[in-house]
């Protein structure tokens, strides 16, 4: 599959095998969801403070998550939990006040959620984990294009790190 920006960070859902989910894929399924609803506010201050020349990808990017956004919901749905909504507003990691740093931020966001889905990886069924590795894979291209350095293992470093 070849990812483009305006790609989501996957086409296809978890729920129509028929291995029903754990309660630890749940969980990972939620933070997933959570780091979904966060990079859809992130995308829209890289689009405010990314200038002209970022505006268009951090526009694109900004789709994509929030359809992966609703495909998360409504795996959960699907899985007869109810999924959290997203928050009115998110705290920044860092001040954005220039192109650079909406760049760092768009990075910032790809790798954080590409640390979501290692940890879905981990977590999917079997019959499941393709799927979430294409997620993190796309999560992981998409840091790379903002400029991101790469990654022998990408989402374990900020994993590690957030510890």
């Amino acid at each position: 599959m070849t990812t483009t920006p305006s790609t989501p960070p996957g086409s296809g859902a978890l729920s129509r095998a028929p291995v029903p989910f754990s309660p630890s894929e749940l969980a990972a399924l939620e933070r997933a969801l959570a780091g979904e609803h966060a990079a859809v506010y992130g995308y829209g201050v890289v689009g405010g403070q990314g200038g002209p020349a970022y505006r268009r990808a951090a526009r694109e990017q900004l789709a994509a998550h929030g359809a992966q956004r609703d495909l998360l919901a409504g795996e959960l749905l699907a899985a007869g939990t109810t999924p959290a909504p997203g928050e009115p507003a998110y705290l920044l990691p860092f001040a954005v006040r220039s192109v650079a740093e909406a760049r760092h931020l768009a990075e910032h966001v790809e790798l954080t959620l590409a640390a979501a889905y290692a940890d879905l990886v981990a977590a999917a069924a079997p019959v499941r984990r393709p799927q979430a590795a294409r997620w993190l894979g796309t999560c992981a291209v998409q840091a790379r294009r903002w400029g991101a350095t790469p990654q022998a293992f990408p989402g374990l470093p900020e994993r590690l790190n957030a510890g």
